[in-house]
């Protein structure tokens, strides 16, 4: 059963706006648009959503390019016009909201002062639901560090403080179900400022109670652990825990043996 409104639902999310610049048929334009993601490494792709009926659609289709200017704070008045008006009836880059310049590689104009600037050329499009899903191959970018991003959840937001993780140790034990007499793979990470090669003390601890068996290992640069362990040929059937840690923290695991 669902609660609460599908508006509620919608703005649960947290996402980074960008400002789509194109220059297709109908001249120069822009588009706020919230569903702006990077979607792949090499290539640099970054995929836009966009509504089939908004002008930027057809123009995106048409010129085979855009622009993705990452919104940041300073610009929250010109991505809510951007939003709220249309190329249909509106010159929205007359505005002195928006200050552009000449990208390299594409036709579309770029607002300066974005966050990311990258020019794109149009290697994908699919619909998906009710808008589609243009995917672009970056091919000229800069970025502004200085520029801090608009965040939206529930309404416009700043970037808050960077989250500080507590010292832990997360543990994964593979396979979860395991033969008697197979191996064991106990993988996992410390979260620490001093991760980097910890010492660590790996128990497998049988469900009758009996004699762990008992690992020595330390963690990579990174914080990362990978052991191995064979259970014995007569290991007793049940759940299995796997507790490992390193000075006072710890984390635990369990798998299955039959």
């Amino acid at each position: 059963m669902s609660s609460g409104s599908l508006r509620d639902a919608y703005r649960a999310f947290t996402t980074t706006v960008a400002l789509i610049t194109t220059n297709g048929p109908k001249g120069p334009n822009v588009m706020a648009a919230e569903w702006t993601f990077h979607v792949s490494y090499d290539p640099f792709l970054i995929s836009v959503h966009i509504d089939p009926e908004s002008v930027t659609h057809d123009e995106i289709l048409a010129a085979g390019e855009f622009g993705v200017n990452l919104v940041n704070e300073e610009q929250v008045a010109a991505m809510a016009f951007a939003g709220h008006y249309s190329k249909a009836d509106t010159d929205k880059l007359s505005s002195e909201a928006y200050e552009t310049y000449p990208a390299k590689k594409i036709r579309a104009p770029m607002i300066r002062g974005s966050l990311l600037n990258a020019e794109c050329r149009l290697v994908q499009h699919l619909p998906i639901g009710d808008h589609t899903a243009f995917i672009g191959e970056v091919v000229e970018f800069s970025v502004n560090p200085s520029k801090d991003p608009v965040v939206l959840h529930q309404g416009s937001r700043r970037l808050g403080d960077r989250i500080l993780r507590s010292p832990a140790v997360v543990v994964a034990a593979t396979p979860a179900h395991a033969a008697r007499g197979s191996r064991i793979i106990v993988v996992g990470e410390l979260t620490s400022p001093d991760r980097a090669n910890r010492a660590l003390r790996v128990e497998i601890l049988p469900p009758d109670g009996g004699d762990p068996l008992v690992l020595d290992g330390e963690t990579d640069p990174y914080g990362r652990f990978e052991l191995s362990v064979s259970l014995p040929a007569d290991a007793h059937p049940g759940t299995y825990a796997v507790r490992v840690a390193t000075g006072d923290v710890e984390g635990r695991a369990r798998f299955d043996v039959s």
